[in-house]
Formats: C-alpha cells, structure tokens, sequence
C-alpha cells in the first residue's frame, strides 16, 4: 500500500516534469531561432518583441512584435506571430519532419492584428510600381471623378487611418487523395475579409519537400473563393460620389460602363451575366463565393486550348453574389490582345518614349530628375477626357494612325498634336470615328 502511495504520487510529479522539459524545449528552440532571425534581418530592419508562448492546443507564438524599416521610414505592428500545429506532439515533430525532407501533415501560420500605418512608406512606395502598372491596374478607380488610383491618400480620404488584419496561411496534406489542400483566411477591420481553399494534387501520398519542387504545375483539383464586404464599399462609394458629383446609383453605373469598355479594349468580354453580377458586387455589404470543382484534377496551363465556354464547364465554375446564383457566366476572350495589355517594353525604348513625352518639371540645384519608364495602354475612346494632355497612339475607321498629345475633347471632336519634320501640328478627329486608343503613362 506504502509503494502504491508512493507510484501515485510519482507519477504525476513525472508527467509535470516531462511537459515541463518539453515546454522548456520549445520556448528555448523557438527563442534561439527568432533571435537568429532578427540578427539576420538587422541591416534591412529593426525587430523586437515582448516574449514567447506556448499553447498546449500545438502552437508556438512570438507576441508583440515591432518591424522597423528604415529605408521606408515606417514600421509594422504584429500583435502575434504563431505557428499551429494539429497538436503539441505533431508541434514538437516539425523539426524531424523537415530534416527528412518531409512535410508535415498539417501546419499553419498565424498573423494577429498586423497594423499598418498608412501614412508610412510602405504603403506610399506603391506610388512608384504605379508607373508600371498594366492596363488592368487601377480598375477600381473608374468613374471616380478625377482620381485615378487607390492609395494611401485615397484611404485616409475615406476615413482609415491605420490597416488592421488578421491573416491565416496553412495546409493539410490529404493522402488517400493524393492531395493537399492550402487554406488561406484574411480579414482587414472595416474592409473586407477573404476565405480561398485550394485544393491540389501531389505526386504522392506523403510527398516530400523534393516531390513538390520537381513538380513543374500541380493539378488543381478545387478552388473555392469568398470575399465578404465589411465597410470598404460604403466607403468608396461615398468617397466616389462626391469626387464625381453624382449619385450612388449612377457613379456604379457609370464605372460598371467603364470598367466593361476598358475590359473589352483589353480583349476580355464580359457576358450579361457577370456585368450584373459585378454591378450587384458593388453593394454595401455584398457576398461573393466562387467554387472552381473539375471533375478530374486538371493543369490550368490546359486552359489556353480551349475556348471559353469549355473552360466554364471543365472548371465546374459556380458563382453567388450575395446568395444569389448567377446563370449567365458567359465571357470571352482575346489571347493576343490580352498579352498585348500585359506585355512590357524593354528599357531603351520606354525611356525613349519616356523622354519625349512633354511634361512639366522643377529644376533642381542638386540632381537631375530621374526618367521613370513608362509605356503605351490600350484605353476605351469612352476614357478619352481622363487624359488630357497625354501621349497617345491613336487609330481612325479608316486605318489612319496618329501619335501625339491629346489637347482637348469638345462636341465629339478630339483635338490632338502630332510631330512633323517641320514642328507640329494640331488635328481634329470625329470621336465616334476613332477605333483604337493606346495612352501612355
């Protein structure tokens, strides 16, 4: 009975000893590797942060976090970083699974309250990768009145000071399926949140870190996508009403009009259908869940032999918007227009372009200004008065081509400014005669 006392009272004392090492284990693992990470990341940024946790659940988290980047003059709050795992022993095995080379079976990365100020540069540097943006860049700003673009600027006009997000990246391996299936989840305060599964098929059951690398395009055996609106549609089309003058239901209107004729001068041609289903996208508080389900795993490089409606029908393409299915998921395309819209220009001749594009610039005593590269855009002739003053390619029903300055837009004439051997001079062109418009910016 004395030695029965005795194993009782061990036995628990054992098992707090054993989950202390483990704990212990962890928490000094995971300290030693962030502290390599931060000592690796000092000559970019400046990271520091509050302590470690452990959750008996399978995770392990580094809390409050603080990323300084000096180049861009801000910083990046992080309320916690964690790694999950399906349980604390599968936690622990991370480490052996990778040294083998194999993936673990499941495994996600969890970012809580990461805020984002946007009045530091990291979001402002997105003024410069505008200067190489496509024609499919910026669409959310047609019909916006003059603005052009969502920036920072943009943002804090419609009432955000900060970015707030949470984000979830992670996969689960699937082995009776051959497959892995990556779940990413995000949410931004008073934006909107996103829910994207995607499902692929791997070379084999337990496929190894080698096995993913080697595979030049996974199958894809599903895609599921879900947006939900939190705030950011009011605030746009507040912010768009006022800045173009009009009425809620006629700014939607008139950027569901734009939005379609940029696309199709683009070579995508939206259907009834999904024109009305953007329309009803725009809303306040809209729902938008897209399933892709093909009845065979399929490598979407397959897509560009087929045509669009068979593309449709191989996807098993689903669509709702707020609940409600849309039928018509008609749409076309032009593979030789679209690649034209994406296509870039090798440096020479954009700075070439560049320099003869007249602008307006202030001397300065201590450098010359930098030329930004720029290139030609397909545009609809409806966008025309967007850009007064730019260089344009421009072609009549005739098949007359013309390269200049755009001057003015009055009673359907187009006033343009071409360069000739002699110096200039100044066209008028009927607007409903001018079939194709390239703008350069």
């Amino acid at each position: 009975m004395h030695k029965l006392k005795i194993a009782l009272i061990a036995l628990p004392i054992a098992l707090i000893l054993i989950v202390g090492a483990l704990w212990a284990y962890l928490w000094y693992s995971t300290k030693q590797q962030v502290d390599q990470i931060v000592a690796a990341a000092k000559p970019f940024a400046d990271i520091s942060y509050r302590d470690i946790s452990i959750s008996p659940a399978g995770s392990v988290g580094v809390n409050r976090v603080q990323i300084i980047i000096d180049a861009l003059n801000d910083s990046v709050r992080i309320g916690s970083i964690r790694l999950q795992a399906p349980n604390l022993l599968a936690l622990l095995d991370i480490r052996r699974e990778l040294s083998a080379g194999r993936l673990p079976s499941a495994l996600a990365l969890v970012l809580e309250q990461v805020e984002v100020s946007l009045d530091g540069g990291l979001l402002g540097a997105s003024e410069l990768a505008a200067t190489q943006r496509s024609s499919f860049d910026n669409l959310d700003a047609l019909g916006c009145g003059p603005t052009h673009s969502f920036g920072g600027t943009e943002w804090r006009e419609m009432g955000y000071g900060n970015l707030i997000s949470n984000i979830n990246i992670g996969y689960r391996l699937n082995p009776a399926r051959n497959g892995i299936e990556l779940q990413i989840d995000g949410d931004t305060r008073d934006w909107a949140a996103v829910n994207l599964t995607v499902g692929l098929n791997t070379p084999s059951a337990a496929p190894s870190m080698l096995d993913l690398a080697t595979t030049a395009t996974p199958k894809l055996t599903k895609f599921a996508a879900i947006v939900r609106d939190d705030g950011f549609n009011q605030r746009r089309n507040d912010y768009c009403t006022k800045k173009a003058g009009k009425t809620v239901d006629a700014y939607i209107a008139e950027h569901t009009r734009l939005l379609v004729e940029r696309l199709q001068a683009n070579g995508i041609y939206l259907g009834p259908g999904l024109t009305e289903a953007y329309r009803n996208y725009l809303a306040v508080g809209s729902h938008v869940a897209l399933n892709l389900s093909p009845p065979v795993p399929i490598d979407p490089r397959e897509f560009q032999f087929y045509k669009p409606d068979d593309v449709i029908k191989l996807m098993g393409l689903t669509l709702k918007i707020n609940e409600k299915p849309v039928t018509d998921l008609s749409i076309r395309w032009d593979n030789e227009k679209i690649a034209k819209a994406l296509a870039t220009k090798p440096a020479p001749e954009l700075a070439a372009e560049a320099a003869s594009t007249p602008t307006d610039r202030t001397p300065s005593s201590t450098a010359e200004p930098a030329i930004i590269p720029k290139s030609f855009h397909p545009i609809a002739t409806s966008e025309l008065g967007r850009y007064i003053g730019a260089t344009a390619k421009v072609k009549t029903a005739n098949g007359a081509r013309y390269n200049g300055k755009i001057e003015a837009i009055a009673d359907g004439m187009v006033t343009i400014t071409i360069r000739k051997p002699s110096g200039t001079a100044t066209l008028s062109l009927r607007r409903n005669e001018i079939t194709e418009v390239d703008v350069l910016y």
